[in-house]
């Protein structure tokens, strides 16, 4: 049986990163992501939502603002960013992110990942917290 995306599972994305009006790619080949779902305390971001029940090999596309990309990320939004290489946001990312791995987390990755999750101000004001 395949694993589906559910809380406390680290999941492995393979993203594809472009922008629009261009449609241009910003990464020239994909780029491993890797968290654990569901670990925010304000609950699931818009993204995370998105991805609740996925399996391995499935993909999703998703056209973000930049107005709109740190609540739609939540938490996850500055390791993307830094994980993408992203100095400059543009006006809309376009992302495509098929699934490559869903398993299950081990206590110290939870522990580590809320330690972090739960420090600083999470980024809303441009501090790089």
């Amino acid at each position: 049986m395949t694993a589906t995306i559910k809380v406390l599972k680290k999941v492995t994305l393979s993203i594809i990163a472009g922008s629009e009006p261009e449609k241009t790619n910003q990464t020239s080949s994909p780029v491993i992501f890797e968290f654990i779902y569901g670990l925010a305390s304000e609950g699931l971001s818009p993204f995370e939502s998105a991805m609740h029940d996925r399996a391995v090999g499935e993909s999703l596309s998703f056209n973000v603002s930049n107005a709109e990309s740190q609540e739609f990320f939540g938490y996850l939004f500055l390791p993307l960013r830094q994980a993408l290489g992203l100095q400059i946001m543009p006006q809309t990312i376009v992302l495509t992110a098929e699934v490559t791995a869903v398993v299950d987390a081990d206590n110290r990755e939870v522990v580590q990942t809320m330690a972090k999750v739960g420090s600083g101000c999470g980024g809303s004001c441009g501090c790089g917290c």
